[in-house]
């Protein structure tokens, strides 16, 4: 199993018994690579798959690898048709497992579902030597968490616009049941003008389309919700999202989490019972309704959370 941190970039570590693997006490947060933690035998599958090298897509030349993750690799790449830039998505061996292919055309379909502004969108889905591949619009802006590296802690107004609109894009998401369950400032693009748009549907959970074992351990621990935290990833909603638009929210107020565990263990252990410090007391010049909203995203019972993210996008308009 790679140690996992509770930060960052996509990747994925799982093991092969699930309750094994539930137990992350003795991860700690530097001790491997950051990202997306998977626990089922589904997600271990899908990472066992990613390796090879890239092959040819007719009618792209691909430029640069500009992102791995749990289900494959990302490249710049140029159609060649229409001579623009986009970003492509690819499964690195034809022989890979049955799990990792059918999450990846799962998540080709969800983002081809959702049409919105501030969702990064799918120009073509398709196959080559037996390999699926995902052409997607490139945003060359870099992600939101390069944007809270660099500049947060973000003024109070910023940081409501900004993540309003990844909110609107989320809600749009909601509106067609669809959950994103990996929502976190690397799986935000920014493009040219600094627009946030959402991406990386991964672990998203459309309906009873869902290939998620029960008590599975599934997303990025520092922005997981308590009921993701507590391995029931495969019956959260919408609400699960807007826990993670507060941590994101609450991260470019302050520039910090609210949870920070020194272990994944610890951490997801704080996210189901320790009360976070409200912003204000990190930062005196938020205002108290931004406050306000970070506290009811942040909520431990779903039910007191905004119901969709479509709530939250109201309110920080």
């Amino acid at each position: 199993m790679t140690n996992p941190d509770p930060t960052g970039d996509p990747r994925t570590a799982s093991g092969a018994d699930p309750a094994a693997t539930r137990d992350l006490s003795h991860v700690t947060a530097d001790a491997g690579p950051p990202g997306t933690v998977v626990q089922s035998p589904l997600e271990a599958a899908a990472s066992a798959a990613v390796s090879g090298t890239p092959d040819a897509i007719p009618g792209y030349e691909l430029l640069a690898k500009i992102g791995e993750g749990g289900m494959g690799v990302v490249y710049r790449a140029r159609q060649l048709g229409l001579n623009r830039e986009v970003a492509v998505k690819q499964i690195l061996r034809a022989d890979a497992a049955r799990a990792a292919v059918a999450r990846f055309w799962a998540e080709a379909e969800v983002m081809a579902a959702v049409r919105h502004p501030h969702v990064v969108q799918v120009i073509e889905l398709g196959e080559h030597a037996g390999r699926p591949f995902l052409a997607m619009e490139y945003l060359g802006g870099g992600t939101l968490g390069d944007r809270i590296a660099a500049d947060a802690p973000l003024p109070p107004a910023e940081a409501a616009r900004l993540v309003g609109k990844v909110a609107a894009g989320v809600a749009a998401a909601h509106e067609l049941d669809i959950v994103h369950r990996d929502l976190k400032p690397g799986n935000v693009l920014l493009d040219a003008a600094g627009e946030p748009k959402v991406t990386d549907f991964g672990l998203a959970k459309r309906k009873a389309h869902d290939l998620t074992q029960t008590a599975a351990v599934m997303g990025t621990p520092a922005y997981m919700a308590p009921e993701q935290a507590a391995g029931r990833a495969k019956f959260v909603g919408p609400q699960a999202d807007v826990w993670a638009l507060g941590v994101i929210l609450y991260e470019c107020l302050s520039g910090k989490r609210p949870f920070e565990g020194e272990s994944v263990g610890v951490l997801l252990s704080q996210i189901q019972s320790a009360e976070p410090a409200a912003v204000r007391t990190r930062v005196r010049s938020v205002p108290r309704d931004l406050d306000t909203i970070v506290g009811k995203c942040l909520a431990k019972e779903p039910e007191h959370r905004y119901p969709t993210a479509a709530g939250l996008a109201d309110d920080l308009g």
